[in-house]
């Protein structure tokens, strides 16, 4: 496996992770010719050199690996801030549901059209080039020991960084930005997805809870349930402490 000495600096990388070798190729003349830079790997093993070295800003996976399970690797990549679109002939919706809770950003279905695919991975790549809202202020918001760094995009909980997916980030950025309101889950997608989401609305819930569990707010303080309705940010006066310098 070669990897691209040079390229366009602009240029988006994607990794190919899938043991059938016509689709492999298939998949990398497509998206090398729209000027995408392509790795390919069969995998869990080749896919973890490959990742290292090529650092890809996007993963294509499929589920069903000859060495290892694909949703153990999808959730070791959302560890990093690569994306992770699912390609599998498998569409259960309990398997679609798992490889959500696994971190993917997105599932399509075999077969499928290219264009399609195309669509979807570069709705999934603009989030990389823009956040969703103009944040409140442009210093940290501080609640309790947790901090969010709406200009650096980062979150700190007691003082060690949380890694949060970029479509986390934005979920919370939203959210924070538009405190004790409810959004319900149509609202959110239609927010922060806009018209590039078709799927489960319950995918919201997922990414919800991870966003719950990495920032300590299993008990739903900050991220309140409303039940019936959606999701409330709730934020009061006591809670905005700003930074300075």
């Amino acid at each position: 496996m070669s990897l691209p000495l040079y390229g366009n600096i602009d240029q988006k990388k994607i990794l190919i992770i899938d043991s059938n070798f016509s689709l492999q190729h298939l998949l990398s003349s497509f998206f090398t010719y729209n000027n995408y830079l392509v790795e390919s790997a069969f995998d869990g093993r080749t896919a973890r050199k490959a990742f290292r070295k090529f650092q890809p800003d996007l993963v294509i996976l499929e589920i069903n690996l000859p060495d290892e399970p694909g949703f153990d690797l999808c959730h070791e990549i959302r560890s990093t801030d690569a994306f992770v679109l699912i390609v599998s002939s498998l569409k259960d919706t309990e398997q679609i549901l798992e490889a959500f809770a696994k971190g993917a950003d997105d599932y399509i279905t075999k077969p499928f059209d290219l264009q399609i695919l195309k669509a979807k991975i570069k709705a999934l790549l603009r989030r990389q080039q823009s956040s969703i809202g103009t944040p409140a202020s442009s210093q940290p918001l501080i609640i309790d020991n947790l901090t969010i760094d709406f200009s650096r995009r980062d979150v700190t909980l007691d003082n060690q960084k949380v890694s949060l997916t970029a479509l986390e980030f934005d979920i919370l950025q939203f959210l924070a930005n538009h405190p004790n309101r409810v959004w319900d889950r149509a609202e959110l997608i239609a927010a922060i997805w806009k018209d590039e989401y078709r799927g489960d609305e319950r995918k919201v819930d997922i990414h919800v809870g991870r966003i719950r569990k990495k920032i300590g707010d299993l008990k739903g303080k900050i991220i309140k349930t409303i039940w019936g309705r959606g999701y409330m940010f709730e934020l009061r006066d006591d809670d905005r402490v700003e930074l300075t310098g």
